[in-house]
Order: C-alpha cells, then structure tokens, then sequence
C-alpha cells in the first residue's frame, strides 16, 4: 500500500505548472472566443435530450461526436441496448497520468406549459435571472462578449450541457495540449435510466480505465466558490398505495362511514416525520457514526449561506435532523416525491399513493432502510402486500397497504466517498487552488445521486466531483438555466486540471 501511494504521489504530483501565465493566456482566450463558445453551446441546447425521445438523443451523440472531434478528441459513438453514449479519448505522448471525465447528456421531461418560453429546447438568453426580471437578449450573433450574470435557459443547459462545453472549450483554451491522457464518456440516460452505462462497462472496461475520474455534474456551493465533491448519497425508495374500499364512493352517501384513503395516507407519512423534520422511523439514523474530527472540520469549513438560501427559495425555516446543510448532506434523507388520490365529483377516495424517497450515504444498507420504512408502516397497523389486494383482503383487515419497495438505483447511483487525503484529491485540489487561490470549497458528500459506482465497482478508479454550475440553475424543473459566468469560471477550472502537472 505504501509503495502504491507512492506512485500515485509521482503520478499525481502538485498542479504548480497552470500557473499566473498560464491562466492570463486562458482569461485572453475566453475573453476572444465567447461568441463562438455561446454558438456551440446555443446547437447544443437547442437538440431535444429527454430519453424516451429516441431520434434526437441519437442525433445528440452524432453531434456530441462531432464537437469532441473538433476539440481534439478521437471520438466515437458506442450503441447499446439503450441510448447511445459518446467516447472521446486525447492521448499525450509520454503522459504518465490518465483523467477520465463523466458527463451526462440527457435531460428531464418537461412541462412546456410551465416554462416562461415557449419551447424548452430553444434556448433563451436572458440578461438576468427571470426572479429579477431578467430580459430576452436578441441579436445575439452580432455580440462579442456575454456578461457574466447572463443566463442561458434551456433544459439541459446547466444539467449536464453546460459541463460539456466548458471541458471541450477548456481544451481549446489550452490549445489542445493537456498535460495528462484525457478521456471522456458522455451518457445519455443518466436521468431516464436505462441498460447504457452496465453493458459500456462490460465491453469497454478496457478503454474506460484511468488514475481518476471526475464527475462535472451537480451544482455549486451557494457562496458561488469553486467546488470540490469527494462523494454522493445513494437512493432507496418505496411506491405506498392505501387502500380503503374496493373503489372511491359518493361522499354524501358514505361520509362519516368509509374510511378516506387520502386521510389514511397522509396520516401514515405523518407519522414517518416529525413536526422538526427530524424522521420518526426507528433506526433511521443509526448506521451513521459520530463525525471524526477531519470530517467535522471540513463540513465546519463550508461558508453558511442559509440565510440567503432561504430568501432566495421563499422558505421560511429549515427543517430536518440536523443543524446545518452540510450536516444533512451526510446523513440519510426522506421526502415524499408525489402524493396522488381522490378524483373529481364528490367522491370518498378508495386509494391513495406516495412515493416515498430517501437519499442515501454510504454507511447505509438500502435493504435495510427499505424494511426500516415497511417495518414502521407495519406498526401503524397496517397489512402489507406487494399486489393489488382483492375485495376478500380489503374486508378482512382494517388497513391495507401495497408497498413496491426500490432498494436499489438501476443505474448504479449507489452512495460513494472518497479519501479526500489521496494523491489525486491533493491533485485536484492544487489545480482549482492555482486558478483561484482561496475561493475553493470542499464538500465531504454532494446531495444528488451521479452514477459513480459501476465505474467503482469496474475499473477501481477513484471519483472526484468538480461542481461547476451555478446552485439556482432550476435543475430538474422549468426554467432551467446556466449563469454564463459559471461558463467562463468553468473553462478556467477545466484548463486548470487539464493541465496540471
């Protein structure tokens, strides 16, 4: 083990050679090519990327391809049973370190309806955000520079999009001449889910080996700081329907008689949370050990943005288990995603579902945190099935509930951490501390699940996540958007890695 770290020591040495030279020259680039950036990236948001749309997610990875070629990749596509995904691979003679990237591609379905454009995949510059009455910017291919508090909405522009860009620009800004090997692999159902990224492991391990892979997803720290992740939470989930009566009756016929299946429902999560937030079901928080001191010091170090958090969001008070955000980020999580029941016409509901979600850390078992949740719904006095129930289940028991339990994420978005002490973090985190000094922050665990772990599991490799987004970029909901300023910075922080010594 000695030995092995020291290796990875020599391999990973410090980032020192991206010095002030080096990213003034950078700076000059960026500062000389936004127009030409902003056209790319504009293409690239405007080619629709939900999953289930199977002509355009291919005709995103012929143009992925294409861009990757353009930027100095050996670049191809790789069929499998579900999307496509994109392979880019940049060899440096004599390199004696390999960095593997992780994007993702695809995007969320969308709710055009609920979009302040028209078309969620015609992508909209604004000169602000929309909360502050930001203004469609046109004739935009006369301009030649792109302020740093505009913003570009489109879904997928932030997540993972704009990530794509910054590492294909980064590599031009440095005039495709990294220090290390560089390797890419773009998914393209990572938020779909799907087979992709286990049959690519499976056949292409080999080409997807690397000293360390780092994953350009999720966003920033709230303080707008470059960001270090050195892990993730995994996921768990449970679909819960409350059955009541074989079908919904009149509710003037039946009122003060049947049962409510809403009521029941919402009863039974309420008793899952307490009013504090903190969750009542028992041996929720007991895989997890007290923080050791390098952990409390790290998450002491994060700045405390809560209180502009909380203005910006509209929220009047946290809530939860613990005392600050990154506190929560390491421990285990539950939220409810969708609570459906009743219908229209005066009708005593007969069912009623949720969709019970928990984020995970790695010192969970998700098994274990699935039969936590049925045990406690089982003490509610509940009968649980995994089926519909019949009418003669329905009558003989005075609760019923169908629990279809998810103990695992299919796509390998298990929870994950590494050692921020190894080689390659100190690598990482030379690279971003050359390019901007003291605005770094590190955080031990990143809230959202990325798919880590096959490449784990696979090829051993370590991950490290570089945030480069901005934190209110309406991922995964209308309105998605990336602050260009977060584009520029992260053309900086890439040209930064790629060429660390």
């Amino acid at each position: 083990m000695v030995r092995r770290l020291v290796v990875l020591a020599s391999v990973f040495g410090c980032a020192a050679a991206f010095g002030q030279g080096k990213n003034a020259e950078v700076k000059q680039w960026i500062a000389a090519n936004q127009s030409a950036v902003m056209q790319e990236f504009m293409q690239l948001v405007s080619i629709p990327d939900v999953k289930t749309d199977k002509v355009n997610i291919a005709r995103n990875a012929e143009f992925l391809k294409a861009m990757l070629a353009r930027h100095g990749f050996a670049a191809q596509v790789w069929e499998t049973p579900g999307t496509p995904m994109v392979f880019g691979e940049h060899v440096v003679p004599g390199a004696t370190r390999t960095l593997l990237f992780y994007i993702h591609f695809d995007g969320q379905p969308v709710q055009a309806k609920d979009w302040a454009q028209a078309d969620p995949f015609v992508p909209v510059l604004r000169d602000g955000p929309l909360d502050k009455g930001g203004k469609t910017v046109t004739d935009i291919g006369s301009l030649k520079n792109f302020p740093a508090d505009w913003r570009l909405y489109g879904r997928a522009a932030a997540d993972d999009k704009g990530p794509i860009e910054a590492l294909c620009a980064a590599m031009d800004a440095i005039k495709q001449s990294p220090s290390s090997n560089v390797k890419v692999i773009l998914h393209g159902e990572e938020e779909g889910g799907g087979p992709a990224l286990g049959y690519v492991l499976q056949r292409h391990a080999g080409d997807l080996k690397a000293d360390l892979m780092l994953l350009l997803d999720g966003p920033q720290h709230a303080s707008g700081r470059q960001t270090i992740y050195y892990g993730a939470r995994g996921g768990a989930g449970l679909d819960v329907t409350v059955y009541t009566a074989k079908t919904s009756m009149h509710s003037g016929n039946y009122g003060n008689w049947m049962p409510d299946a809403n009521v029941r429902l919402a009863q039974l999560i309420a008793s899952m949370v307490q009013p504090s937030g903190r969750v009542a079901i028992k041996d929720f928080y007991a895989d997890v050990p007290p923080f050791s001191a390098a952990a409390r010091k790290m998450l002491d170090a994060v700045p405390d943005e809560s209180a502009s958090m909380q203005k910006k969001f509209g929220i009047g008070r946290p809530d939860g288990a613990a005392r600050s955000l990154q506190e929560g980020l390491n421990l285990p999580a539950f939220s409810v995603h969708t609570m459906q029941g009743g219908e229209a016409g005066g009708v005593i509901a007969g069912k009623a579902s949720a969709q019970i979600v928990m984020r995970l850390v790695v010192e969970n078992d998700p098994k274990a945190m699935v039969q936590r949740v049925v045990e406690h719904i089982r003490g509610q006095g509940y009968f649980v099935v995994d089926h519909d129930p019949d009418v003669a289940t329905l009558a003989t028991h005075d609760r019923v509930v169908k629990v279809v339990a998810h103990a695992a994420n299919e796509q390998g978005g298990g929870a994950w951490r590494t050692d921020p002490g190894i080689p390659q973090a100190v690598f990482v985190r030379d690279a971003l501390h050359h390019v901007w000094g003291d605005k770094v922050v590190e955080i031990r665990t990143a809230g959202g699940g990325v798919p880590a772990g096959p490449f784990i599991e696979v090829n051993h490799v370590p991950v490290i996540g570089v945030a480069l987004v901005n934190y209110d970029d309406n991922q995964h909901t209308n309105n998605e958007n990336l602050r260009l300023g977060n584009l520029w910075d992260g053309i900086e922080t890439l040209a930064g890695l790629l060429s660390g010594s």
